[in-house]
């Protein structure tokens, strides 16, 4: 199963290894860091869940069980939450490079940071002003 970002309501950038997604419809935004936004990397290039565990266990020092383990967790939640979706296949899937067995990085459980405190601000937005590609592309209903 591939997954993909809910782009119709979902718009994410990642500064300095952290990853700032907001949910447009519900106002919440949310954080991930170094494996969590590593996951949030991959799903942006449309990978299985395959992949996603094979980029993981190049990139971290960690055991396939608990690679697996957490980044099923934070694939539910990241669906619980409406960020990622299923999607039929993943044909625009591209592999990061692997890391040498010197880059690797200790595993940190990745963990999905949800903030509400400025849901009202986010709402009001006219970014939400949109039609199904998203922002930037302005709704054609409001226009006349």
């Amino acid at each position: 199963m591939h997954f993909g970002v809910n782009s119709g309501q979902v718009m994410s950038e990642t500064i300095d290894g952290e990853t700032i997604i907001i949910h447009l419809g519900t106002g919440s935004y949310y954080s991930l860091q170094q494996a969590g936004a590593a996951i949030w990397s991959a799903i942006e290039r449309s990978a299985d869940e395959g992949q996603i565990l094979e980029e993981l266990l190049s990139r971290y020092d960690a055991s396939p069980v608990e690679v697996e383990s957490a980044a099923k967790a934070l694939l539910a939640e990241l669906q619980s939450e409406s960020l990622v979706i299923q999607t039929a296949n993943g044909s625009s899937y591209v592999p990061q490079a692997d890391a040498t067995a010197e880059q690797r990085m200790a595993f940190v459980l990745p963990k999905l940071e949800k903030h509400t405190d400025m849901q009202d601000i986010i709402l009001l937005d006219p970014v939400h002003e949109v039609d199904d590609r998203g922002w930037p592309n302005a709704s054609d209903a409001g226009t006349a």
